[in-house]
């Protein structure tokens, strides 16, 4: 006795193509975030003031801390299942994917908050005056520590909104 059995070519196709992992969805969301820091980077001024507006509000959530108890108790709650996600990422070797993303994430924040920046005409006069004095007395400035540098840039950032 003989028995036929048939498989269609899709069937085999599932064998030696397995299904896509969560590993290479952290990989292509990466993609997107750079693609789009890109064109916010580049096309910011072409980008309609409502759209813009709503990308302003994505950015500020994501940096501003909580100010009320449910927002503080929320934000820990996500620390920690954050924490516990990262012990099960660990676990099935997409390390590299998540930091991937992570930094794709930070760049489109980057790219987002620098078209907010460059709107800022205020903004961009303060830091150009900053930057022209820095350098008008770079000859005779002593050397400044990392953090010395970073309280001058915060002033400034702080000077410019007020």
């Amino acid at each position: 006795m003989s028995a036929t059995i048939t498989i269609s070519p899709s069937e085999i196709r599932q064998i030696f193509q397995p299904r896509t992992s969560s590993a290479s969805r952290f990989w292509e969301l990466a993609q997107k975030a750079n693609n789009l820091a890109v064109i916010i980077d580049a096309r910011w001024d072409q980008i309609p003031p409502e759209t813009r507006e709503l990308l302003k509000i994505f950015a500020y959530a994501v940096i501003e801390p909580p100010q009320e108890i449910k927002g503080i108790f929320v934000y820990y709650l996500g620390r920690c299942l954050w924490n516990f996600s990262l012990f099960l990422i660990e676990l099935k070797g997409e390390k590299k994917s998540v930091l991937a993303y992570n930094v794709a994430f930070e760049r489109l924040l980057n790219a987002i908050l620098s078209g907010v920046e460059r709107e800022d005409m205020a903004y961009e006069k303060a830091l150009s005056e900053a930057l022209e004095e820095t350098f008008a007395g770079l000859e005779t400035s002593e050397a400044m520590t990392a953090k010395e540098v970073c309280e001058r840039i915060r002033a400034i950032s702080y000077q410019a909104l007020e």
